[in-house]
C-alpha cells in the first residue's frame, strides 16, 4: 500500500479542525483534552474543556482539587473513573514529578488512567514521539484504506494496524525529517474518521486518500470495518422519586463503587420489567418516563413526584446523614448529579 502520510498531511494542512487543544504543546493540556474526549464527542467535550482549564490551569491546580469540586466540573461526563484517575494522575505529576509529565510513550503508560491511545496522543502532540494513535476513527479509516476485511475487535488486528501506522509514520518522519510530522498525522487521521470516512455516507469524493483507497476502488467502503462479535446489551428498569415540599428535595449518594461512584442522585429502586410497566404508586405522581443509555446497558426510567420520601419497596425509612439528605432546591446546582438525574431535572423539577 501507498504510505498516505503525505497527502493525509496536506489535508489536514487546508481542513483540519481547529480546537483548543491543538493550539499548545502543553502536555497537561493535551492529557486533559484527550481524556475529556474519550466517549464524548468532541462538540459536547470542548465546553467542558474550557471550563477545567479556566478553573484548574496547570496539573498543580488540579492536583489541590477537592474531589467534590472535581466531580462537580466533571458532572455530565459520564464514566466517572476518568475523573477519579484524572485526579490521581495529577496528583502523581504534581507532587511526584516536579508537575512534569514523562516525554515518552513507557513511561506515560505508567501512569493512571493513561492506556496505549492516550499515551500515543500526548507522546506525539506534546513531545514529537514517532508513534501512531489508534482509536475507533483510526480502525475505521484504515480498515477501508487497505480493504482489510480482519475484525477490528480481535488483538492480532489491533497489533497488525498498530505495526502498518508505525511504519508510515517512521518512514514519512525520517524522509522529511520533520519532528512535528507524527503530531499532525495523528490529528490528520481522527479528523478524517470524524468529518470525511464517516460510518455511514461517507464522502469519499472530498476524501484525499480516495486514489489510492482500496476499499474505494472495490465499492467496499459501507462494508467496512467488520467486527467478530457485538456485545449484547443489557436492560434494567428504574423508579426514581423527586420529593419534597415545595423548596426542598431528597436526595442520596451513591456508593464509592459501582455505577456513578459517590455521586449524587434523587432515591430510585430498582424494578422488573413488569412493575416498571404496570405499577401505580400510591402518594406519587407518575411525571414521565426515558431511556438513558449507557455503552452496554439501557435503564428505563419512569419518574415519580410526591411530596415526600416514603418507603421505597421495602428499603428503611430515610434518616438525615451523610448518604441521604433533605437540601433546598435552590443548592440542586451546588451537587454533582449522574447526567440521568440531570435529565430529570431539567424536565421535571
Amino acid at each position: 500500500m501507498v504510505n498516505p502520510t503525505l497527502p493525509l498531511l496536506q489535508w489536514y494542512a487546508a481542513h483540519g479542525r481547529d480546537l483548543p487543544w491543538r493550539r499548545t504543546r502543553d502536555p497537561y493540556k493535551i492529557w486533559l483534552s484527550e481524556v475529556i474526549l474519550q466517549q464524548t464527542r468532541v462538540d459536547q467535550g470542548m465546553a467542558y474543556y474550557e471550563r477545567f482549564i479556566e478553573r484548574f490551569p496547570t496539573v498543580a491546580d488540579l492536583a489541590a482539587a477537592d474531589t467534590d469540586t472535581l466531580m462537580k466540573y466533571w458532572e455530565g461526563l459520564g464514566y466517572y473513573s476518568r475523573a477519579r484517575n484524572l485526579h490521581h494522575t495529577a496528583k502523581v505529576v504534581a507532587e511526584e514529578m516536579g508537575g512534569q509529565f514523562p516525554d515518552n510513550y513507557l513511561e506515560l503508560l505508567k501512569l493512571k488512567g493513561i492506556g496505549p491511545y492516550t499515551a500515543r496522543a500526548v507522546g506525539s502532540l506534546a513531545f514529537d514521539n514517532v508513534v501512531a494513535v489508534l482509536d475507533g476513527n483510526v480502525y475505521r479509516v484504515l480498515s477501508r484504506y487497505m480493504a482489510d476485511f480482519a475484525p477490528i475487535d480481535l488483538p492480532q488486528t489491533r497489533d497488525a494496524f498498530q505495526a502498518q501506522l508505525d511504519a508510515w509514520l517512521t518512514q514519512a518522519t525520517k524522509q522529511a525529517g520533520d519532528a512535528s510530522i507524527p503530531g499532525r498525522f495523528n490529528q490528520a487521521m481522527m479528523d478524517l474518521g470524524a468529518t470525511v470516512c464517516t460510518p455511514r455516507n461517507a464522502r469519499c469524493a472530498d476524501c484525499p486518500l480516495a486514489p489510492q483507497c482500496a476499499g474505494y476502488a472495490r465499492s467496499l467502503v459501507e462494508q467496512l470495518p467488520v467486527k467478530a462479535g457485538k456485545v449484547k446489551r443489557k436492560m434494567v428498569w428504574f423508579h426514581f422519586f423527586v420529593a419534597g415540599a415545595a423548596a426542598d428535595l431528597w436526595v442520596q449518594r451513591r456508593p464509592a463503587k459501582g455505577l456513578w461512584p459517590n455521586l449524587w442522585e434523587v432515591p430510585n429502586v430498582e424494578v422488573t420489567q413488569e412493575v416498571w410497566q404496570h405499577s401505580d404508586l400510591d402518594g406519587y405522581t407518575l411525571m414521565g418516563a426515558f431511556k438513558h443509555v449507557f455503552t452496554h446497558l439501557d435503564m428505563m426510567i419512569k419518574v415519580y413526584v410526591g411530596p415526600d420520601l416514603r418507603v421505597l419497596e421495602g428499603q428503611p425509612q430515610p434518616e438525615l446523614g451523610e448518604s441521604r439528605r433533605k437540601i433546598a432546591r435552590a443548592d440542586v446546582g451546588t451537587y454533582a448529579f449522574s447526567r440521568a438525574v440531570l435529565k430529570i431535572f431539567e424536565r421535571y423539577l
